[in-house]
């Protein structure tokens, strides 16, 4: 049920109300108004649309003072609104990957949808490297840890691969082998 209004005025009734009234709307209300008409209205532009919103750019919890909860909390829902927005993005990618492989078919699809599969491997890789394994109840602070602590094992171990790249190729090349492999039926004359 809608929020009851509060009755309008209506002139005419009382004249010490219709006094009160037009001395609040000349003093106070009409300044406002006009304000707001001749100079807000002016100078604020076009409208922007509401799902280009640009965010102001936020510290992270690496650039908050120590006792600062509000810096805290500020990184925190900027980080919350990054993982929605890379979970996103995977899902996104992964859905292309699903057309993809829909349209041109399961056999043709390894050539022909390669390029939305790396898309989708490096996506879900930076995804799983910045996310993953984290535990459930985690925070900016975790990831931040599991950044810092990335970086010092990349620095002891410069020759691994980590997004995995040479294990995908493999696959790929023992699929499309495994594909070449299956004996086609004859041709029909």
């Amino acid at each position: 049920m809608p929020e009851p209004t509060p009755p309008e005025h209506v002139y005419g009734l009382n004249k010490w109300s219709d006094l009160g009234y037009t001395t609040i709307d000349m003093l106070y209300l009409r300044p406002v108004r006009w304000f707001h008409r001749n100079f807000v209205e002016r100078f604020r532009g076009s409208a922007y649309p509401y799902y280009h919103r640009k965010f102001g750019a936020v510290k992270t919890i690496d650039q908050c003072e120590i006792q600062d909860q509000i810096c805290f909390y500020e990184a925190e829902m900027s980080f919350l609104r990054e993982k929605r927005i890379d979970t996103m993005i995977v899902e996104i990618l992964h859905d292309r990957l699903t057309r993809c492989i829909a349209y041109e078919g399961r056999i043709d699809a390894l050539d022909k949808c390669a390029k939305e599969k790396d898309a989708l491997f490096e996506s879900h890789a930076n995804w799983y490297q910045k996310y993953g394994e984290m535990g459930v109840p985690h925070s900016c602070i975790d990831a931040y840890m599991k950044q810092k602590h990335h970086m010092i094992w990349m620095r002891r171990h410069p020759e691994v691969d980590l997004k995995g790249w040479a294990i995908e190729r493999e696959y790929e090349k023992k699929t499309k082998d495994y594909i070449k492999s299956i004996p086609m039926p004859m041709e029909t004359r």
